[in-house]
């Protein structure tokens, strides 16, 4: 399990450096960690909620809401001597608001896929979910709109959730974020190409 989240936590907790992701705001925008609890995402839907802890000079401290949608019809699964590893087509419904003022949010609407990992011999499961869409800034966070939104939550057993939000340009930011979703396909066993 560790080789599976080793590189899911890399990627949620950003362990990429903020100015490798841009150099200023107006080509890159809201860079948030997430922490909170949420209903298990095994099922045809989940809530999850929470704060932020910071990683950007927009939104460095606020709350966070998501509502996932899953396709638990369309779910395809791997199996290898390493564990089981399930994941279903998922959309949802992100909302960041800042604590400084509730005018100041972004929200977007997310389609990527919600993915469960339990390891052979062991009945603890992690899920996850990776999505994408486009966002909508309010009040000082207005110059997001339109900019691609990219998700990135790990949910524990245990009911806990972690994980980031990067909003910005298509670039770098696309590229950073899926070569760390390749990397944790590839490292579980799961790659799309085999």
């Amino acid at each position: 399990m560790k080789r599976l989240l080793l590189p899911i936590l890399a990627t949620a907790a950003l362990a990429a450096p903020t100015a490798a992701l841009g150099h200023s705001w107006h080509h890159h925008a809201v860079l948030a960690k997430l922490t909170g609890t949420g209903t298990s995402f095994g099922g045809a839907s989940a809530t999850a909620s929470g704060t932020l802890v910071g990683r950007s000079d927009k939104l460095a401290t606020g709350t966070f809401s998501i509502s996932l949608t899953n396709d638990l019809a369309h779910a395809t699964t791997k199996t290898s001597d390493r564990g089981t590893l399930t994941c279903e087509p998922a959309t949802a419904s992100l909302t960041l608001t800042d604590s400084a003022s509730s005018a100041n949010k972004v929200t977007a609407s997310l389609a990527g896929k919600t993915c469960t990992w339990t390891k052979t011999g062991s009945t603890d499961v992690v899920r996850a979910f990776f999505g994408r869409g486009t966002a909508t800034g309010a009040g000082t966070l207005a110059a997001l709109t339109g900019k691609t939104a990219k998700t990135v939550l790990l949910e524990k057993a245990d009911g806990s959730v972690k994980g980031a939000v990067l909003a910005g340009r298509r670039g770098e930011r696309s590229l950073l974020f899926s070569l760390g979703e390749r990397r944790a396909e590839h490292e579980s066993g799961c790659d799309r190409d085999h």
